[in-house]
């Protein structure tokens, strides 16, 4: 049997498991609603403690070489389940720490775990941003916050405030209105703010993503919207992210590969997706990525 022979029996076959996966991920949301915010368990504190500090370096990483976290006030979108990436941001010198939901899945921590984190963070960290950011967590002056609305009005949601960074790990990818999002941040980005924001372009359903992570793009757009649910993931690629930044202003907007397609698998992985994924400005190789963007006001 030829290579693409091959390829297109597997195809068939994990587009059909796929399908099944798809249907299966909108029942359930049907009778659950939204409840599975990342990938640690809430009852894993050790699991959050970890997944904080290193997404927040994650971000410092990613920053622009003359940018520091220090002395900015930074808004997070979507935390999920935990603030604890705030406390670590805190911890790293930021002056407050706001972050916005559309659903309330972070609201049941104790300081106990905050605690925690910046006890990770001390090792390489001056005591005096540790010991602030403890006092600014256990403070009610809006140091430390966490506002929530299903209409996820952000200019609202921040009452009016401005930031200098603007942050979300793994949390673009299940907009449904990407270009409303990015608009929406705009209008609290302060002149010099940064945008740090991991995404993850993957299939969610963790099966299928071990074999097949770009399966979500083999469908056409209406058989996925056919099984839509909030929080699917929004199939926006590399190059929507882009053209929406610098269509709301912003400068010297990039996305930096964080995880890619093995070049031995490349083409196996990248066969067979539905139009307009299969086009090579789609960067189908790109798993995770970051965007960066910078605003100039």
């Amino acid at each position: 049997m030829s290579q693409s022979m091959n390829y297109a029996v597997r195809n068939f076959v994990i587009r059909t498991i796929g399908i099944v996966f798809l249907v299966l991920a909108w029942a359930k949301n049907r009778l659950r609603g939204y409840s599975t915010p990342n990938l640690v368990q809430a009852e894993d504190v050790g699991g959050k403690v970890e997944y904080a500090v290193h997404t927040a370096r994650a971000w410092r990483r990613y920053l622009p070489a003359t940018v520091e976290i220090r002395g900015r006030e930074v808004l997070e979108l979507c935390p999920g389940s935990s603030l604890g990436t705030g406390v670590a941001l805190l911890g790293m010198g930021a002056s407050s720490y706001r972050a916005v939901d559309v659903f309330r899945l972070a609201s049941t921590e104790d300081a106990a775990l905050f605690d925690k984190v910046l006890n990770l963070l001390a090792q390489d960290h001056a005591t005096a941003d540790i010991e602030r950011a403890r006092s600014l967590v256990r403070s009610p002056d809006g140091g430390f916050d966490y506002r929530v609305d299903r209409s996820f009005d952000i200019p609202a949601l921040v009452d009016g405030r401005k930031f200098d960074l603007i942050v979300s790990c793994a949390a673009f990818e299940h907009y449904d209105d990407i270009d409303a999002t990015i608009a929406n941040i705009s209008k609290v980005a302060r002149t010099g703010c940064v945008a740090t924001h991991i995404v993850d372009y993957q299939t969610h359903s963790r099966w299928v993503r071990e074999r097949d992570p770009n399966n979500i793009y083999r469908y056409s757009e209406g058989l996925y919207r056919l099984f839509s649910f909030p929080g699917q993931p929004n199939r926006r690629r590399p190059l929507d992210y882009v053209r929406a930044f610098e269509a709301n202003g912003w400068k010297n907007v990039r996305v930096v590969k964080a995880q890619t397609i093995a070049q031995a698998d490349l083409a196996r992985l990248t066969s067979g997706m539905a139009s307009p994924f299969d086009r090579a400005e789609m960067q189908m190789d790109i798993l995770a990525g970051v965007v960066i963007a910078e605003y100039p006001g």
